[in-house]
């Protein structure tokens, strides 16, 4: 492939790498971002549970009607950096909760951004992380620690709706198919469907090289409690090894390089990207490498799978490394990941 071909090739990627990441933090299209409501009431509910957590107020109208809002918070991760816990809200506290509606006016469904509860406010998002993740200020010589990807562009998926998909995948007849037929309830985010690359690559949560010497090197990911053991004692992936949503993961350190080949993919609905499955043709290859101050981590990837790609996939991440950070629960629940598909309806 010539330098121009790839470098097409690497920001369609780039692109697909980003509609991947909207597989399990679904779009924030539907809300107005632009504008802000406020809410004054009482908690009757707050689910602190992942994907999203979520806060139910009750208002009151002057006419004496009561309204019920639904406030989708981010995951509990997330909310752990701003501050919270399971107990910042409890049913029955007296609030003011300000954020972002969704613009179906029927709906009372809004984005939160801040509570304000006893005279203090709360931040959900949008300001200043008080726990935040720091950059590590020793670097990884090894590549253990805990990295986080420099991620960019539209976070919040304000311009990717659920409803719609832009392919940018090299599809071939049968991916195609897949394209035409897209039906966005399909997604197996909303069930906390199994994740694979190279989704969990390109995830907005840490993740953790773990070296613990011997024959293998684990990497933990926050999302869903993942984990991958990476096998450093075989040259190839065994033709009997039990097909998983991650596979299995073999690897070797070559001038520098950190080299991971993984096969023996199960099928994965959504695997190669949002709208197109993945098979067990399926192969990748990860290829990291440490910054000189070992506090960048990059990532090429290459992924095949000739049962619904043309070509390969060609995916660059960078990775900052955290300092001092411990991966946090996140434990989907499946409720809770189709919750905002009717959320606000009937609040009134």
């Amino acid at each position: 492939m010539n330098a121009r071909r790839f470098a097409a090739a690497l920001s369609a990627a780039a692109l697909a790498a980003a509609a991947t990441t909207a597989l399990a933090h679904h779009s924030r299209s539907n809300f107005d971002l632009d504008r802000t409501i406020e809410v004054r009431g009482v908690v009757t509910e707050f689910s602190w549970r992942n994907p999203h957590t979520y806060a139910v107020v009750e208002s009151t109208n002057p006419d004496g009607t009561k309204d019920k809002w639904t406030f989708e918070l981010n995951s509990t991760p997330v909310l752990k950096r701003f501050g919270w816990t399971p107990t910042t809200l409890a049913v029955g506290d007296h609030v003011v909760a300000r954020g972002n509606p969704d613009r179906d006016p029927n709906r009372l469904f809004a984005y939160a951004n801040t509570f304000t509860k006893d005279g203090r406010e709360i931040v959900a998002w949008g300001g200043p992380q008080v726990k935040g993740p720091k950059l590590a200020s020793q670097g990884s010589t090894d590549f253990s620690g805990v990295w986080r990807i420099r991620f960019e562009g539209d976070v919040l998926g304000r311009n990717t709706p659920d409803t719609k998909l832009v392919n940018t995948l090299p599809v071939n007849a049968k991916g195609q198919a897949q394209v035409d037929a897209f039906n966005p309830d399909d997604n197996p985010a909303w069930s906390c469907g199994p994740v694979t690359m190279p989704e969990v690559l390109g995830y907005p949560y840490p993740f953790q090289v773990v070296r613990s010497g011997g024959d293998r090197l684990v990497l933990r990911y926050e999302v869903d409690n993942l984990e991958r053991v990476v096998h450093l004692d075989a040259a190839t992936v065994p033709a009997d090894a039990a097909p998983t949503p991650l596979g299995y993961s073999v690897g070797r350190f070559e001038n520098g390089e950190l080299i991971i080949d993984t096969a023996r993919f199960s099928d994965v609905k959504w695997g190669n990207g949002r709208g197109v499955d993945s098979g067990a043709e399926k192969t990748t290859e990860e290829r990291y490498r440490l910054g000189n101050d070992g506090k960048t981590l990059t990532l090429e990837f290459t992924m095949t799978d000739p049962e619904y790609l043309r070509e390969p996939v060609k995916i660059e991440h960078t990775y900052d490394l955290l300092a001092d950070y411990t991966l946090q629960d996140y434990t989907c629940d499946p409720a809770t990941a189709r919750r905002h598909l009717t959320a606000g309806e009937g609040g009134k």
